[in-house]
């Protein structure tokens, strides 16, 4: 980094933090609106009655957001600035809702499976985009904002985007109990969209310098280094694995839903109030888990989120009663605050600055396979033996990650520092 640079960066800093909070916020409480826990499995499931679409929302979404990047990754480190490249591509995460809500409203009496194709063909448009939009934005986000706030950065992000979603989820429950589908689906789409309008102008208003970029290598050049990468860094090897039996471990979150409206037939209106809920706890999650990485260290939040993770899976498994889900849905809540922030964070605290976007692209590539082919599988199978069986297995996958996590990956204690041997 120059330091014309530097000097631009710590002139800036506190105005790029609170700009970075206020788009991440707002991104955060329109995608509320159009969960991906609550609300898109409720428009699925009043779509069709077929399992496995089900597991079609999260593989979609993690085939989009971790794909892409692999070949985005070269790319976007031969560039001097990411900003540029993040505004131009993260359009497409936002236009695909107001594309949703404009069809849900003006075309309800489609039929089902016609509106089931175009919900989960725009849902892909918005993932795809993010998938390219992803490895530029983290890497924008270790540009401007200092490493040893990267975690109360996180956390007050997605914190705030939670508090303002308990509002959304109380108004996404109103919405869908006092209109009829799918209109009430379009209405929410839409008001998603208008919060990612104002995310956008919060993000367009970010100063980013122009740095010295990496010389641009051929895509095979950069395939090459991969292998080599993980061999050298051993930690990062290991991680990569005990991350990926999380992530397997938590793809059952993405059937809790279903499993409730199966279960104990709830109204649409308490799936409004379940994001609430998971929102308020992914709020205070994300506040109160990106202050405590910054001290106690991310690998052991990371460690901690995926222990209410899998804590959610077992209690959906012996829920006598759909208010049970209440506190399912906030170990979700906390859960998912902590493995994103965390996740992210510790993909750069292994990278060298030269070589972030090549980790954060090695990460994406390595969660890949699981996080898009895990939930299809896991939605088949759940064809045949019910989701409590699926909500045991994945339980003891997540756990086993975890252990490894912690008892065998060394790893940084806080963001910054260089990986432990």
């Amino acid at each position: 980094m120059t330091t014309a640079s530097e000097a631009v960066l710590a002139r800036y800093a506190r105005r790029n933090f609170w700009l970075n909070v206020l788009d991440g916020s707002a991104f955060t409480f329109g995608i509320s609106l159009v969960s991906r826990f609550t609300v898109l499995p409720l428009i699925v499931e009043r779509l069709t009655d077929a399992r496995w679409v089900q597991g079609l929302i999260p593989a979609i979404f993690f085939a989009g957001w971790l794909l892409p990047g692999l070949f985005t990754a070269p790319l976007v480190a031969a560039q001097p600035r990411r900003k540029p490249w993040v505004l131009l591509a993260t359009i497409g995460e936002r236009l695909p809702f107001l594309a949703m809500g404009i069809i849900l409203l003006t075309l309800p009496d489609l039929p089902a499976s016609a509106l089931l194709v175009i919900v989960l063909t725009l849902y892909a448009i918005f993932a795809t985009s993010a998938g390219l939009t992803s490895i530029a934005w983290q890497d924008l986000i270790a540009r401007v904002i200092p490493g040893h706030r990267w975690g109360v950065f996180f956390g007050l992000q997605a914190g705030l985007g939670g508090l303002l979603g308990i509002g959304g989820g109380a108004l996404a429950a109103a919405i869908l109990a006092q209109q009829p589908f799918p209109q009430s689906a379009g209405m929410l789409a839409l008001i998603c969209f208008a919060a990612m309008v104002v995310s956008y102008l919060f993000l367009a208003l970010t100063v980013e310098p122009a740095q010295a970029p990496v010389p641009a290598r051929p895509f095979h050049v950069f395939l090459r280094g991969l292998g080599p990468l993980l061999r050298r860094d051993v930690a990062f090897r290991r991680y990569l694995f005990c991350r990926m039996a999380i992530a397997l471990g938590l793809t059952g979150h993405s059937f809790l839903t279903a499993a409730a409206l199966e279960r104990f037939q709830v109204p649409a209106a308490e799936i409004g109030l379940f994001t609430s809920v998971m929102l308020a706890a992914q709020a205070i999650g994300n506040i109160g888990l990106g202050a405590l990485a910054d001290r106690w260290g991310h690998k052991q939040v990371l460690v901690l989120s995926a222990g209410m993770g899998m804590a959610a899976l077992v209690l959906a498994l012996i829920a006598p009663a759909s208010a049970w889900f209440y506190l399912v849905f906030a170990l979700v809540g906390a859960s998912q605050a902590g493995y994103q922030l965390s996740g992210f964070t510790l993909v750069f605290t292994f990278s060298p600055p030269a070589e972030r976007t090549t980790y954060i692209g090695v990460a994406n590539l390595a969660l890949a396979p699981v996080a898009a082919l895990g939930p299809v599988v896991v939605g088949l199978v759940a064809t045949v033996t019910g989701y409590g069986v699926i909500f045991a297995l994945l339980a003891l996958v997540g756990v086993i990650g975890m252990g490894l996590l912690h008892w065998h990956v060394a790893a940084p204690a806080r963001a910054g520092q260089a990986p432990a041997a």
